[in-house]
This record gives structure tokens, C-alpha cells and sequence, in this order.
């Protein structure tokens, strides 16, 4: 007697050992609509050597129960696709760690180069200031690499009276000194809109100076009194009582 067979796709692989999940796709005959349509069904079948991955093409073989819902088995796997997509997963995830380790070395590079080019940088200040206010007697050579690095820099006089290099700290020191700015302004903001009748009249006499109508709402009324205590000179704000 033939045994049952069917052409299913590996679904999943299961937590089970030798045990994968096969659909199979067959035709069959509505009787409510007169048609015939796709039907699907998900078998649960014995992988013996547990070569089978999800995505390929197998040949399910009716045999004993080896388990309660474990009546078929992998006779023959059609199309190995499933396992060339494991193959190109595996691939894949090894050239993503390369590429990561590539992008992390050049990044590393370059961090290592901008500080390097820093410490050239002061050095090359740290000599001039070294030869200008050194021995007053230079040789021809010393005169010539001070010469280079002034033209290098734009160096006219010693001590330079514009900055050469904007180092971090720098930068980091105006960063501070603008979030104090901003702070102290919207610090002043809140307090003039606290309610009270004084701050009220502040902000009335705000809304004047600027010709503004002092019974717009009250979030243009804080737009308008935001930009005043941004732009304003200390002299119009001491105008309006601040």
C-alpha cells in the first residue's frame, strides 16, 4: 500500500529535538462558494538528522505514530533553500562585524589624529614662545622655523592678539557661559509672569516699549517678552524696571 506523501515548506524548526513544522499547501473544493482555493495545513514531522531549516522545500512521508501528533517524517528535502539562508545569515552577521570593526578602528584613527595635530599645534606655540623670549642671540636656523610658524599660524606680533586654535575647553567655556545666559533669561521670564500686580506692570511697560497690545494672550505676551529679554540693551531694560 502507498504510503501518504506530501510537498511542504519548513515553517519552523521547533524547540524539539528532531522535530520540524511543515506546511503544506493543497487545493480543495468550497462547497459554499464553488470554488476551489488553497488550503493549509501545518504537520509536525520527524527530522531524523536535524539537517532541515526553515525555508526549505521537503517531501513528508506518511509513517508510524511517533507521537501523539507525530505521524509523518522527511523523506527527501527538494530545495536546500533554508539552509542557504542560514549560510548567508551567518555571512552576513560576520560581515557586519567587520564593517563595525572597521568603522571603529577609523573612528579611533581619527581621534588619535585630531589629538595629535593639537599637541602639534601647542607645540609648535610652546617653541615659539621658547625662542622669542629665549636667549636674544638665535641662529640663522631657529630665525627660519620661527619665521615658518608664524607664517603657518598668521602670526604677525608675540603674543598673538587673536586666537590661533579653538581648543575644546574654549569651546566648552562659551557653551557654559550661554546656558547661564539662557537660564538667567528664562529665570526672569517665569518671575515676570508670576501673577503678581508688580511684574505685571513690568510686562505692560515691555508690551509698550515694543507698541504691542498688552491684552494679547498670554503666550504672546511671553514670545514678545522672551525676544525683549534676549535683544534688549541693559539701558531699555532698565528702562522698563529690570
Amino acid at each position: 500500500m502507498a504510503r501518504q506523501n506530501f510537498i511542504g515548506l519548513v515553517v519552523s524548526q521547533g524547540k524539539m529535538d528532531k522535530t520540524v513544522k511543515v506546511r503544506v499547501e493543497q487545493m480543495a473544493y468550497n462547497t459554499k462558494i464553488h470554488k476551489s482555493l488553497f488550503k493549509r495545513k501545518n504537520y509536525l514531522v520527524h527530522d531524523e538528522g536535524n539537517i532541515c531549516k526553515e525555508g526549505d522545500i521537503v517531501r513528508i512521508e506518511a509513517t508510524r505514530p511517533l507521537s501523539s501528533r507525530k505521524h509523518f517524517a522527511v523523506a527527501e528535502i527538494k530545495k536546500n533553500k533554508g539552509q542557504q539562508f542560514a549560510k548567508y545569515e551567518e555571512e552576513a552577521t560576520l560581515k557586519i562585524q567587520k564593517e563595525e570593526r572597521e568603522k571603529t578602528n577609523s573612528f579611533l584613527q581619527r581621534r588619535e589624529d585630531k589629538i595629535n595635530q593639537k599637541s602639534s599645534i601647542v607645540q609648535d606655540l610652546k617653541d615659539i614662545e621658547k625662542l622669542c623670549h629665549g636667549s636674544s642671540e638665535l641662529t640663522a636656523e631657529e630665525v627660519t622655523r620661527i619665521t615658518q610658524l608664524k607664517e603657518k599660524y598668521g602670526v604677525t606680533t608675540w603674543p598673538p592678539n587673536k586666537p590661533i586654535v579653538d581648543l575644546d575647553i574654549r569651546y566648552l567655556a562659551q557653551k557654559i557661559t550661554d546656558l547661564r545666559v539662557k537660564i538667567s533669561r528664562d529665570d526672569k521670564l517665569v518671575e515676570l509672569f508670576d501673577g503678581t500686580k508688580a511684574n505685571e506692570e513690568k510686562v505692560n511697560r515691555i508690551l509698550a516699549k515694543l507698541n504691542k497690545d498688552p491684552t494679547s494672550k498670554r503666550s504672546i505676551k511671553k514670545n514678545l517678552v522672551r525676544k525683549f529679554l534676549s535683544d534688549s540693551s541693559i539701558e531699555d531694560k532698565a528702562e522698563v524696571g529690570l
